[in-house]
């Protein structure tokens, strides 16, 4: 009885850690939060979407969330699984799209998010998509929890402003800004610093966690298969699909593994000529230079805008 007095009491405080901790992360906004409810408030006036990971989540720069016309369904790091299972549950709720602009960086053919270190994103997003990578009962049930839906973020606890929805940052934390300046036509942007200083060992780093560290060519057939799948959702809801992969720095190309650059190519060359589906690439398009981007990588609101201009010209 001792025994059974002693295990009720401990299920008990379980129980009760457990209401209080979901109790105090009601309020928390995940990522999948601030990209999905901005969406949702313009789901019937959204024309043009554009998806991918952190180089496309910087067209926010030129179309911000207030552009109704205008969706960005991009976050740091996303992979194609993902972006299909953000596309198949917007693309039919959505009646005014018609066209999808999806970054395909040439490593993303041979990366996974989720065996990446990253699974707790695909929990973030379980309650928009109704899909988990791995599909297990311990990760539903953690897809549900607000505790587990914040990754465990216990600096939450103690912030003030429980509802205060910060902006999603696309740029990493380590990334070397430009500084802040003048503006171009309608647009806010960066000043552009001429013979800009680039740190070679973080463009290194930069290159190689992408083209090494993360590719894996055991990833490229499953994710040919979820490109095959937002080839045919599109088609499926007369929505025009457009491939590209966004420029990068000389440093950056000059670092990249060359034969995991020229395989990624080919597979993704072969892939759109083979669904016929446009792949415009520019990753070795001299027309940005490094004073056009924000790092090694990213680009800053005037490169945005040019190659927003030059995808534009695609379509006329």
């Amino acid at each position: 009885m001792r025994f059974l007095k002693f295990t009720f009491f401990v299920l008990l405080i379980c129980a009760t850690a457990i209401a209080l901790l979901e109790y105090a992360y009601r309020y928390y906004s995940t990522q999948a939060d601030r990209v999905f409810k901005p969406y949702y408030a313009k789901v019937n006036t959204v024309q043009t979407l554009y998806i991918g990971n952190s180089h496309i989540g910087v067209f926010n720069n030129i179309f911000p969330e207030g552009s109704n016309e205008v969706g960005n369904m991009s976050l740091g790091g996303q992979d194609i699984f993902r972006m299909y299972t953000v596309l198949k549950t917007l693309v039919p709720k959505s009646p005014a799209l018609k066209k999808v602009y999806m970054g395909l960086d040439y490593d993303l053919i041979g990366y996974n998010q989720t065996k990446s270190g990253q699974e707790y994103i695909n929990r973030e997003y379980y309650q928009y998509t109704d899909t988990l990578y791995n599909n297990t009962m311990t990760n539903r049930a953690m897809s549900m929890s607000n505790f587990f839906r914040a990754n465990r973020d216990i600096a939450f606890l103690f912030k003030r402003n429980k509802t205060e929805e910060k902006p999603i940052n696309f740029i990493p934390v380590a990334s070397p800004p430009v500084n802040a300046g003048t503006e171009t036509s309608s647009v806010s942007t960066p000043a552009l610093v001429h013979h800009k200083t680039i740190d070679p060992f973080l463009c290194r780093k930069r290159a190689e966690e992408h083209t090494l560290l993360k590719f894996k060519q055991q990833n490229i057939a499953e994710n040919l298969d979820y490109l095959e799948r937002i080839v045919a959702l599109c088609h499926q809801h007369n929505v025009q699909l457009i491939l590209f992969d966004p420029p990068k720095t000389e440093c950056y190309r000059s670092y990249s593994n060359k034969e995991v650059v020229i395989n990624a190519k080919h597979t993704i060359d072969s892939f759109a000529v083979a669904n016929k589906v446009p792949y415009l690439d520019f990753y070795n398009d001299s027309t940005f230079n490094d004073d056009m981007f924000v790092d090694y990588d990213h680009l800053n609101a005037v490169g945005v805008k040019i190659l927003s201009d030059k995808l534009d010209l695609f379509n006329k």
